[in-house]
């Protein structure tokens, strides 16, 4: 049995909520501190951005549909790779299979939680 599943659509309305408040909490602190304290914004864009790709890293698995292989990356991976969104409301990141050498749009799981709090034992 996997340790990981398909995505479903309560995994979608997370990620967007997650996503929405990065982008309320950069809106409202651009009007007040990007005039005079620029810095201090870029530091709150940048924490903000570094918690988002944390919080996926940790969350998410990736399938090659050549060889079936489910791994997960590393965080500089998960930053710098290139993701998408599929009509079917499937999620994709474009990597190279460790198992195959197969470089292409790898489909995302998500990591069980029954495993997680397993593993914290």
């Amino acid at each position: 049995m996997s340790p990981y599943r398909k995505l479903k659509s309560s995994d979608w309305t997370k990620s967007l909520l997650f996503i929405g408040i990065y982008v309320a909490v950069i809106s409202v602190t651009a009007f007040i501190l990007l005039v005079t304290y620029w810095f201090v914004w870029l530091a709150i864009v940048a924490a903000g951005l570094f918690l988002i790709v944390l919080w996926h890293k940790k969350s998410t698995a990736y399938h090659c549909p050549k060889c079936d292989n489910e791994f997960e990356i590393s965080f500089l991976t998960d930053f710098f790779s290139p993701h998408g969104v599929t009509k079917n409301r499937g999620g994709w990141t474009y990597l190279k299979c460790p198992k195959c050498g197969n470089t292409t749009k790898m489909e995302i799981l998500v990591k069980k939680k029954e495993i997680a709090t397993e593993a914290e034992k």
